[in-house]
């Protein structure tokens, strides 16, 4: 998989959606877990794209409340090589009930990636270190992360961001690339 290049302002345009795997209490979500409309996005910590994207996730959840949800999966792209150990970080963090946090200090840090930077966020967030550093250490999300991209893969994604919308009828809708808000 290859990143996706920032379109123009145009409206995106939809590629063709395989099958998606149903959100689930699994899933890491954010705003209304009942939302009717829900935007399902496969990206990765390390991706540059994903990082200009991520603040166009926070304005839409700002502007549309408890009217859409946003589901984060991963897709970590293997010529990233933070992608997989920031994404088993986040599960860590998730564990202690902060991985949108986590997420958030990931993409505001984008440069600092490192295993001794997963550490020091886990601390700046109030998280038990040795249980991060245990979890961390262990790659104990690794499978997680490798079926979330293989979710990704049936769905069509083929690159960061990938953005799935499902619509209040169902209806499935792939965006591709980091459009602005």
């Amino acid at each position: 998989p290859t990143p996706s290049p920032t379109p123009d302002a145009a409206a995106p345009s939809a590629d063709p959606v395989g099958e998606v795997k149903p959100v689930s209490a699994s899933d890491h979500i954010r705003g209304n877990k009942d939302a009717k409309v829900t935007l399902l996005e496969y990206s990765d910590f390390q991706c540059p794209y994903c990082q200009r994207f991520h603040p166009t996730m926070q304005q839409a959840m700002k502007d549309y409340g408890t009217k859409v949800r946003w589901v984060y999966r991963h897709y970590p792209l293997s010529f990233h090589p933070n992608a997989m150990p920031a994404a088993n970080a986040a599960e860590c963090a998730s564990e202690q009930g902060k991985f949108w946090e986590y997420a958030d200090g990931l993409f505001d840090n984008q440069d600092s990636q490192s295993d001794t930077f997963y550490g020091q966020l886990a601390v700046k967030l109030g998280l038990n270190k040795a249980k991060f550093d245990s979890c961390y250490s262990a790659k104990k999300y690794q499978a997680v992360i490798t079926a979330d991209q293989a979710t990704g893969n049936t769905a069509g994604v083929t690159g960061t961001p990938a953005t799935i919308v499902i619509g209040v009828n169902g209806s499935k809708h792939l965006i591709s690339g980091a459009y602005p808000y």
